[in-house]
């Protein structure tokens, strides 16, 4: 199964739309939005990827209500949004962590529970191992002079990560 992970969006449509047509490109099977979205019409265009998009909140998502209800407004839209700071998803019976905070992505690594953890939050490229656990960064779709601009692609059978950048 191939994963897109994506993250601090900071309301960047083009930067947005960019990622969704290369997600689209590589057949990926599902999408996890690890927060910073800003506004609803990010929300409303990353669920309409035509693949199911699990996401949590970051520390700059604006109104979360409007958010939640931009996406409930449209029965075609793909968007999950998880409660709290993390979730845990689990496939083939093995389980992946998913949050917006460093610091909970490198607890959960350390507990030896999941097979890789995510997060964002940093706006940095990372690949890391910790307790035998991959984490991973995907960078940032937000314009700042001092970083790329990418997402990243995570395999599950092979537990292979790969960068894209604009």
């Amino acid at each position: 199964m191939k994963i897109a992970i994506i993250s601090d969006i900071h309301d960047q449509s083009d930067n947005l739309k960019w990622a969704v047509q290369k997600i689209k490109e590589l057949k990926v099977d599902q999408v996890f939005a690890l927060g910073d979205y800003s506004s609803p019409y990010i929300v409303e265009r990353l669920g309409l990827v035509g693949i199911p998009v699990i996401a949590v909140w970051g520390n700059n998502d604006g109104d979360q209500v409007a958010m939640f209800k931009a996406v409930l407004s449209d029965k075609n839209n793909q968007i999950y949004f998880k409660k709290g700071n993390f979730v845990e998803v689990e496939y083939d019976d093995k389980k992946y962590f998913i949050t917006h905070y460093p610091l909970l992505a490198e607890n959960a690594a350390l507990s030896g529970q999941y097979e890789a953890v995510f997060h964002g939050h940093t706006h940095r490229q990372r690949n890391e191992i910790i307790n035998d656990t991959p984490i991973v960064n995907p960078g940032k779709l937000v314009v700042y002079p001092d970083n790329k601009i990418s997402f990243a692609i995570y395999n599950t059978e092979n537990k292979e990560v790969k960068f894209f950048e604009k």
